[in-house]
This record gives C-alpha cells, sequence and structure tokens, in this order.
C-alpha cells in the first residue's frame, strides 16, 4: 500500500492549530452537522449502549449520543478539537488517540461511528481493521464521507476553479482518495476485508446556507486542512483568480431569495462486524 506519512503528518500539525479547528467549528461544520441524525440512526442507539465516535473533532456527534442514554468515549488525534469537544459534552469521555492504532480492548464497543473523519485517516485500511477489532461481533458501524464534483456543487466549484486557475508549480502531499468511500465498490473493497458485511450506501443531503458569494472560498481556506493547504500555496493571482471564479459560481448559480445555498452531500456508509 502506498504510504501518506507526509500527508499525516500535515493533517495532524493542521488540525491541532487552534485556530485551524475554529475555523472548521465556525465554518464548516454547519453543513458536517446535517448529516449527524442520518448518522446515528445508522447504528440504532439505545439508552446504555457502547458508542465510540471516532474522529470526533468538536463532540457534536457525542453530545447526541449521549443524550440518548448511551455511553460514549470520544477520540481524536487533534488537541485543539478535542478542547472544543470537552466543553461542547462534558458528560462524555474524550481520549487523545490514533484512529489507526485505537487504545481499547477487543470488542469493548458495541458500535463506532465516524463523522466525515476516516478521509483524515493516512492508513484508512488500518484504521477500519481498528474499528473491527474493537467492535463487539455484529456490532455496528457508521460512517459519512463528502460526495465527489461529480454529486457536490461545492467540491466542483473548488476543484473547477483550482484547474482553471490553479498553479501548475504548487503540490500538497499527497493522500488518500477524499472522496474514496462515496464510491459503492471501493467502501466494500476496503470494508469487507476489514471484517465487515452488509455494507449500505446512502446519500444525505447537506448544504451551506451563504450570506454572500465569496463565502464558500473562504470556508475552505479557514475550516479545512488539504484544500486549504492547496490554496494557500498559490501565488497572490492565482489565489485572486480561483477566489473570483468561486464567487462568480456561487453567485450566478445558487442564488435564493433569503441568499445563496450550495449543496455539499455526503454519503452514509453502514455495515456490520462479523
Amino acid at each position: 500500500m502506498k504510504s501518506f506519512e507526509a500527508f499525516g503528518d500535515m493533517e495532524l500539525a493542521g488540525w491541532s492549530d487552534t485556530a485551524r479547528a475554529t475555523g472548521y467549528v465556525d465554518c464548516f461544520a454547519a453543513a458536517s452537522d446535517q448529516a449527524i441524525p442520518r448518522l446515528i440512526s445508522a447504528v440504532a442507539p439505545t439508552a446504555g449502549m457502547r458508542v465510540l465516535d471516532l474522529c470526533c473533532g468538536q463532540g457534536n456527534v457525542s453530545k447526541v449520543l449521549a443524550a440518548a442514554g448511551c455511553e460514549v468515549v470520544g477520540a481524536d488525534f487533534s488537541p485543539a478539537m478535542l478542547s472544543f469537544a470537552k466543553q461542547r459534552a462534558p458528560e462524555v469521555t474524550f481520549v487523545e488517540a490514533d484512529a489507526q492504532d485505537l487504545p481499547f480492548p477487543d470488542g469493548h464497543f458495541d458500535a463506532v461511528v465516524s463523522n466525515l473523519g476516516i478521509c483524515h485517516v493516512p492508513d484508512q485500511p488500518k484504521s477500519l481493521a481498528e474499528v473491527a477489532r474493537v467492535l463487539r461481533t455484529h456490532g455496528r458501524f457508521g460512517m459519512t464521507v463528502w460526495c465527489g464534483p461529480e454529486a457536490s456543487s461545492a467540491f466542483e466549484l473548488l476543484y473547477g476553479a483550482v484547474k482553471a486557475h490553479g498553479s501548475a508549480d504548487v503540490t500538497v502531499p499527497d493522500g488518500p482518495d477524499f472522496h474514496l468511500f462515496a464510491r459503492r465498490a471501493d467502501a466494500e473493497r476496503l470494508l469487507t476485508p476489514a471484517g465487515f458485511v452488509d455494507v449500505a450506501l446512502d446519500v444525505v443531503d447537506c448544504r451551506w446556507n451563504l450570506d454572500r458569494p465569496a463565502r464558500l472560498a473562504e470556508i475552505f481556506e479557514k475550516g479545512t486542512v488539504r484544500a486549504a493547504a492547496l490554496l494557500r500555496s498559490q501565488p497572490a493571482k492565482n489565489l485572486a483568480a480561483i477566489r473570483e471564479a468561486m464567487t462568480a459560481a456561487v453567485r450566478a448559480n445558487h442564488g435564493t431569495k433569503d441568499g445563496w445555498q450550495v449543496p455539499v452531500p455526503a454519503t452514509l456508509v453502514s455495515a456490520r462486524r462479523t
């Protein structure tokens, strides 16, 4: 398997930065939070169920699970994100941990969820094997991932603007396909050998409601790591052109009577441990 060590270092450094974590909470999470109800329903939580919220970020999923009476542990590699999580859900146990090497016993959890988190892990097969290890037999796993540009207006605008106006000299560390699990064949290819069956995919409608067209570019610049690194490394004139292209596209194609609305759908992937 290809190594994504440099990508992993970039992700850890980026999400451990308080300003970057704050940018995600303030900008990006308005869309990712919309996937939470569907994600949680995929594991059918009941009072007393032990649930791991993997790559828990600011703790919004953990908070909902705890309110349902679950015994919740949230795990994330970012101290900055965990700081937000502990304030958001003080009733939850939060642990700083690597998704590729979880500090929990075999079969410890009844369910594992991950909201838009696995795409940030360098070795995704290793992470899935860890999820299967800490799940009890027949335990449920639910995760979400952003749909690719063929289905997502937000990512189509970002990738299209970078392709049209970005500098060919700009590169960022190579990482796993950000939208890999949104494709059924790839999701099954990775989940099956990790020990999962009954793999199912469904699209969850998420969107950003923007107060101005330029806000979309700001969300990617302030609330991400990988996309922000690509944008931040652009020469000034290229970055300005990318911003203008995204802004113009939002203004032209995504206006509503209340402002601007850009779809950014997610895919819900659910499975059962053998």
